[in-house]
């Protein structure tokens, strides 16, 4: 159509071959997820239920420490006898029993958990997005110490054409735990920069613009090789949807200069909340 073709003018269109391929993956980790909650004994109907997700940073410990609400997908609110949780890999090979109990801190996930940040590679200081996805089901997103989500079975630092264009079905992420100074200009992690995500040529206009949710139009400043979201329009933003500086943003680049954003409160640094849900926005290219 019309607008699909404007949707992605001037930008990176994922291939007719990256979509699908996309979409066998999200058929089969549909398929893999049904397959997990039918081994556990639940009926699929439970995977209809709300979502439930927290940002948690990972600390030197041997058990994570989840808040009330994500506890409560598992029956912990306030106290529990010891339920299990499924965390699929995001290899999307298999599920990782993990034992989710309580003590005087709180509910925390706890043996399994251990052997599943060691087989996957998460170290210490990593930002998680933990996601009950129903039935004690989790899934999870992992920020490296750049602040970049982890692509899992990826190796290397600059991206191939081909692997920026099926990183794009993906949504390229990173993640920003705010600080004072951001708040009047905010950088870019470079390692997002160097993956290629973003062009040259689009990083290289007179006057390059991210856009959020299509009406919020904010400059980005490049400073040798450094980027930042800035401008006047940039604190505006961040106090209409109440973003304070305590708070961790998780951006997603959606193609074409345009972005998405879920926002966690960040009271302590290790106990993050959810606070926004995510924004979603079409793709527009001008």
């Amino acid at each position: 159509s019309v607008g699909t073709r404007a949707a992605w003018r001037g930008g990176r269109r994922p291939t007719a071959s990256a979509r699908k391929e996309q979409g066998r993956k999200g058929r089969r980790w549909w398929n893999f997820f049904l397959g997990s909650v039918k081994a556990m004994g639940l009926s699929s109907n439970c995977a209809k239920t709300i979502k439930v997700q927290q940002c948690v940073k990972l600390p030197d410990s041997k058990y994570l420490h989840i808040n009330d609400e994500l506890a409560g997908c598992f029956g912990t609110e306030d106290h529990g006898d010891g339920q299990t949780a499924l965390v699929l890999s995001p290899f999307g090979k298999n599920a990782w029993p993990v034992k989710v109990d309580r003590d005087a801190k709180g509910a925390f996930l706890g043996d399994g958990w251990p052997q599943f940040v060691a087989a996957h590679g998460i170290g210490v200081g990593w930002y998680l997005v933990i996601r009950h996805e129903g039935c004690g089901v989790l899934t999870l997103k992992a920020f490296n110490a750049s602040f970049v989500i982890k692509e899992f079975g990826l190796t290397i630092t600059v991206l191939s054409p081909a692997e920026i264009e099926n990183a794009f079905a993906r949504k390229p992420q990173f993640i920003v735990p705010l600080q004072r100074s951001f708040m009047e200009k905010m950088p870019i992690p470079p390692e997002f920069l160097q993956r290629g995500y973003i062009s040259e040529e689009d990083l290289n206009r007179p006057r390059p613009i991210a856009t959020f949710l299509t009406s919020w139009h904010i400059e980005l400043k490049k400073d040798g090789p450094n980027v930042f979201f800035t401008g006047s329009e940039w604190p505006k933003f961040l106090a209409y949807f109440e973003i304070a500086e305590t708070d961790v943003l998780l951006i997603k680049y959606q193609g074409c200069m345009n972005f998405s954003f879920e926002t966690f409160q960040n009271g302590n640094n290790e106990d993050i909340e959810e606070k926004i849900s995510s924004s979603q926005q079409s793709e527009q290219c001008e």
